[in-house]
């Protein structure tokens, strides 16, 4: 079996084997509709050998065999039908759910080099192809191979030699059908990926369109997705071009199968051992066969591109998350959040971007209830210990420590309930305004929330919203204003009342009058946590309790606002060439 095939196997059989009882029902009642349709040629014959024997009493039976044989038909398939709908609808909800958390447990350095809309495209063709390949196999394939071992065994009972010659042919027409989907299948999966880059293309565009707009970028955006589309176009005409010579080729085969049916039947009539009911008995039955093969090398090729295109997510379902909860993980217990790094070491080059992210034998201890501040020139290491702490990424070596706990020995999950971050940059989801702040907490009372909301000065502009705190955000908040974002940030974090928090530049988006609003509810805030604070003004960390400053993953500096500036060195530099209150990149 093909790589891919067996790619794409494994990964849709946990949801198969969950409903394999409805998996058992169908294949049993395709089984029916098999016996059911291999019983119209008998019936024929029958029919046939009554009429020339002028058997009336005979001629009556069979018609009433006719009538009973199409009741049990329409029964048949009407079960058959429902038993395909229940497990096709449950397993590819099982599927939907799956995929969800499959992706959801991929680690940040993954979403960081994938582009979301080919990862939507990509889990959309995944679910929905195995609707295609369970319709094909139940439809057609399934009832194909039973429906020609049934022909070959009654060939094998009336007519040996035609059921050799046949056997042959069956063997011969789907291993050339087989070997030429496999040789399409390498276009459709180069078709499947540029496919990908074309929903990843939409994506890109399409959430970037406040730029776009501003720098009048719409026909060079076009004409950037008109490429993306134009190579999609040819990798798509290679692959359908292919597909239908093997449709030809398969065609051909199965007229010359006809020939030398029809021959062998012809010469038996004459020699006088088929009699003209026999003739259309195996006529019959031969015809069946022919359609039945001609089925197969007709969607051979489209099971081949539903296995293409569900490749990419499946793949994803056999790789093991980068960051995973150790086997013996236990929930972390903060009572103090004192944090340690001891001798961390971590290092990666952005596939993207090319940007070296580099900590050395870094350590560091924070204190229970410490405000510690980070500054340093970008790329200087800052954000990268953050993510180190929130684990988005595993240490290359040494370890992280809060309260003792070793991050990597607990579960991902009790690690970041530990700990409220205030990006600068707040990514909200396009749900109300309540659902975004409840996200920190998903149990959260209504009074919570609001109370939340007024702590953060948020709700000064939720309740001038006509559907208040129901109010829908768009699209990672774009209805909502830099400073609206980063309150609804900030209410979060004082939702999440965690004992350890993260502030990156939490009130640069603000204006002064609602910077100075809040800056007495971050105090209140900071009461009794440890904070670490990434500081781009550095006017905002004069009262830390300690600064460091970082160049190329070190420390560099270490001590008060005060003690730093008496030093004289690169914090002194860059207090100097602040402009407009920002460190001067």
């Amino acid at each position: 079996m093909n790589l891919p095939v067996k790619v794409v196997c494994k990964a849709y059989w946990p949801s198969v084997k969950k409903f394999r009882w409805l998996a058992f029902a169908m294949v049993g009642l395709m089984v029916l509709t098999v016996l059911n349709k291999a019983a119209s040629p008998f019936l024929f014959r029958s029919l046939i050998n009554a009429l020339t024997a002028n058997s009336m009493e005979s001629v009556v039976w069979v018609l009433c065999g006719f009538v009973a044989l199409h009741i049990s038909t329409q029964i048949i398939w009407y079960l058959y039908d429902l038993a395909i709908a229940f497990f096709e609808l449950k397993a590819m909800r099982d599927l939907q759910q799956r995929c969800f958390a499959v992706v959801q447990a991929q680690s940040m350095r993954f979403f960081e080099n994938s582009f979301s809309g080919s990862l939507v495209t990509a889990a959309r063709r995944f679910c929905n192809n195995f609707e295609g390949i369970t319709d094909a196999f139940a439809y057609q394939l399934g009832r194909a191979f039973f429906m020609m071992v049934f022909t070959l065994a009654v060939f094998a009972f009336e007519y040996p030699g035609l059921a050799l010659v046949f056997a042959i042919w069956i063997i011969v027409f789907c291993s050339v059908s087989i070997g030429i989907a496999m040789l399409r299948l390498k276009r459709d999966l180069l078709a499947a990926e540029k496919d990908s880059k074309v929903g990843g293309a939409f994506a890109d565009s399409f959430t970037n369109e406040t730029t776009v707009k501003a720098f009048a970028m719409e026909l060079a955006e076009q004409q950037r997705f008109n490429g993306v589309a134009e190579d999609c176009y040819q990798h798509l005409k290679k692959a359908w071009v292919f597909g239908i010579g093997l449709i030809r080729v398969q065609g051909v085969a199965s007229w010359l199968f006809e020939i030398a049916l029809v021959s062998m039947l012809v010469w038996g009539w004459q020699a006088g051992t088929v009699t003209i009911g026999d003739f259309i008995f195996f006529q019959t039955y031969g015809l069946i066969l022919i359609e039945q093969m001609w089925q197969i090398g007709q969607v051979s090729h489209k099971v081949m591109k539903s296995v293409a295109d569900a490749k990419e997510m499946a793949q994803l379902f056999a790789e093991v998350p980068e960051v995973k909860d150790a086997p013996f993980a236990r929930p972390l217990v903060v009572e103090d959040g004192k944090i340690e790094f001891h001798g961390v070491s971590f290092s990666y080059v952005d596939r993207e971007t090319r940007q070296h992210h580099d900590v050395h034998d870094f350590s560091l201890q924070i204190g229970k209830g410490e405000i510690f501040a980070i500054v340093g020139h970008s790329g200087a290491g800052k954000s990268t210990l953050v993510n180190l702490l929130m684990r988005y990424f595993d240490v290359n070596s040494g370890y992280i420590r809060i309260d003792g706990q070793d991050i990597a020995n607990v579960t991902q999950v009790s690690l970041r309930q530990q700990i409220a971050v205030v990006p600068q940059q707040p990514e909200l989801f396009h749900r109300s305004l309540r659902d975004n702040i409840a996200s920190a907490r998903p149990d959260a009372s209504e009074a919570e929330i609001i109370a939340a909301a007024k702590r953060a000065y948020a709700w000064e502009f939720i309740e001038k919203f006509p559907e208040g705190i129901k109010t829908l955000v768009g699209e990672r908040g774009i209805k909502l204003s830099g400073g609206e974002r980063q309150r609804i940030a900030l209410a979060r974090a004082f939702l999440a009342d965690a004992p350890i928090l993260i502030l990156d530049e939490a009130t640069s988006a603000l204006d002064s009058k609602a910077e100075y609003k809040i800056q007495s509810a971050i105090s209140d805030l900071l009461e009794g946590r440890t904070c670490i604070v990434i500081a781009h003004r550095l006017s905002t960390i004069l009262h830390a309790d300690r600064i460091i400053v970082m160049e190329k993953g070190s420390i560099v500096e270490e001590g008060t606002h005060s003690e730093l500036l008496d030093q004289n060195g690169v914090y002194a530099e860059l207090w100097a060439h602040q402009s407009g209150g920002y460190i001067n990149e």
